[in-house]
């Protein structure tokens, strides 16, 4: 079978990363490299000679007969080629964050549904063996009851594009916290309120300013009772990582070295799997290999991203309006049903 023939939008960490992957792959051959940055492009043509750069994202997905296409750009740079690479019927995968606003995820979403065309986004809750519910016992934690994630990460004082909210379209909740919030709700589903509060006050007298959260945190109340809260910040270290989902019987702690499930009554360990591989690599050729197999269900969907972009766009609009808000106005709005099923979720919504 002939190797399917992919190219890659960004050249930036993310961008290198999934190059790496696409140019071991075994199933396709990273024919085409995009960015912006024409430096980037001159560096990455000149290790890889065979492959074709570009500084015009469109002319790379016009120019190549291409079977897939990977995009590492930022998602404000997306709306000028996504189309594009829809109405040619190119399957996509994209790194998280799916989108800025829920609208534009459901733009995107039905432009490839209407294509029959699939998009798919990166997540952390992915195809690990380590975290497959069966493998973590998760059925053994009993009715689950709170939840709590964590991230710190001190960045540069320069956020650049991630500093200007008109470009990024928010902060450290949509652009770090993302993978603990896409776990949460394949975990524990989609909450019925969320309350939030973010600022940019860590730096004062910066000189770089930026109208993005620099922190947030966010409370998610479900109609079981159940409670979630996520907080976190990228101008503090150490940096850190971490979501604790707890259970009457057990509680689970995740971690991007390894998941460790505890007993409730003793907190002694029942079970630790270290997280083995690379989780972005495994998804992307878990996406080749279902292409190359025509498969007709993908992970990670667009789509299965709904519920996450509405959460995290429903904690934006609590911040400012400082009330609760309820996640299902969005998709009332738009007329449709948040998904209720994954593979991996334990509770109904």
């Amino acid at each position: 079978m002939a190797k399917m023939k992919v190219g890659l939008i960004g050249l930036g960490r993310g961008g290198w990363r999934i190059a790496g992957t696409l140019l071991d792959s075994t199933w396709c051959d990273l024919v085409a490299v995009g960015s912006v940055d024409r430096t980037r492009v001159e560096a990455f043509t000149d290790a890889h000679p065979t492959i074709t750069g570009y500084n015009d994202f469109r002319s790379l997905i016009v120019e190549n007969p291409l079977d897939a296409l990977f995009v590492a750009t930022p998602p404000y740079q997306r709306s000028r080629y996504l189309p594009l690479a829809a109405e040619r019927r190119i399957p996509v995968w994209m790194l998280s964050p799916a989108a800025r606003t829920f609208e534009e995820a459901i733009e995107w979403s039905t432009l490839f549904e209407k294509a029959d065309c699939p998009i798919v986004v990166s997540r952390g809750w992915g195809i690990e063996p380590e975290l497959q519910g069966d493998a973590i016992g998760l059925e053994h934690l009993g009715d689950l009851f709170f939840a709590q994630g964590r991230i710190t990460v001190h960045k540069q004082e320069n956020l650049e594009w991630r500093g200007d909210m008109e470009r990024a379209g928010g902060g450290v909740l949509l652009y770090r916290a993302y993978p603990l919030v896409d776990m949460l709700v394949q975990v524990m589903g989609l909450p019925a309120t969320v309350f939030a509060r973010s600022a940019n006050i860590s730096r004062p007298g910066t000189r770089f300013p930026y109208d993005t959260e620099d922190t947030a945190a966010m409370i998610g109340h479900y109609t079981d009772g159940a409670i979630a809260v996520v907080s976190g910040s990228w101008t503090t270290g150490p940096d850190h990582e971490s979501l604790d989902i707890f259970g009457q019987e057990g509680s689970l702690c995740i971690t991007p070295e390894a998941l460790v499930v505890r007993d409730r009554a003793s907190g002694q360990t029942r079970q630790e799997l270290a997280r083995t591989g690379d989780p972005l690599a495994l998804q992307i050729e878990e996406f080749l290999r279902t292409l190359a197999a025509g498969a007709p269900w993908l992970n990670g969907t667009l789509q299965q991203h709904l519920s996450t972009v509405a959460l995290i766009h429903t904690a934006y609009l609590s911040a400012c309006t400082g009330q609760p808000e309820s996640t299902r106005t969005l998709f009332e709005m738009h007329n449709i049903a948040p998904e209720r099923r994954h593979p991996t979720r334990l509770r109904s919504t």
